[in-house]
């Protein structure tokens, strides 16, 4: 009888210890999965940037080379091929101090009713 109580918990405690080393994996096993999450996700985010409202910044500064807008602040839209498809972007033209002009890029929706991007600006001066 005494063989008996000397082994009473020994079982309890070989399991609490293999639950504290799979536990102890396991938290190690996550923080490298969350690491590897967070650089994925930052890839993905910088690849829909690059290829969105980069794209469509690029093509209005294109065509800002070609002259000036007649208005100011001048809108339209463009269309850019992405991985999620076919978007929508609208673009706005704004005359800021001294000729420096702003080009910004923001998704449109249909219910925007801007006019396409023209393949030149024509007005041989910036708009008053």
């Amino acid at each position: 009888m005494t063989r008996n109580r000397r082994r009473r918990g020994f079982a309890m405690l070989l399991v609490v210890a293999i639950l504290m080393l799979f536990l102890s994996v396991l938290t190690m096993g996550f923080s490298q999965l969350s690491a590897l999450l967070r650089a994925e996700t930052h890839r993905v985010q910088k690849l829909q940037f690059d290829q969105g409202p980069a794209a469509a910044v690029a093509q209005g500064l294109a065509l800002l080379e070609t002259g000036f807008p007649a208005t100011s602040p001048f809108a339209c839209s463009v269309l850019i091929d992405t991985v999620q498809g076919t978007q929508t972007y609208a673009l706005v033209f704004t005359l800021e101090a001294g000729n420096t002009w702003s080009v910004t890029a923001s998704p449109a929706s249909p219910d925007d009713n801007l006019l396409p991007i023209p393949i030149a600006f024509t007005a041989p001066k910036p708009p008053l």
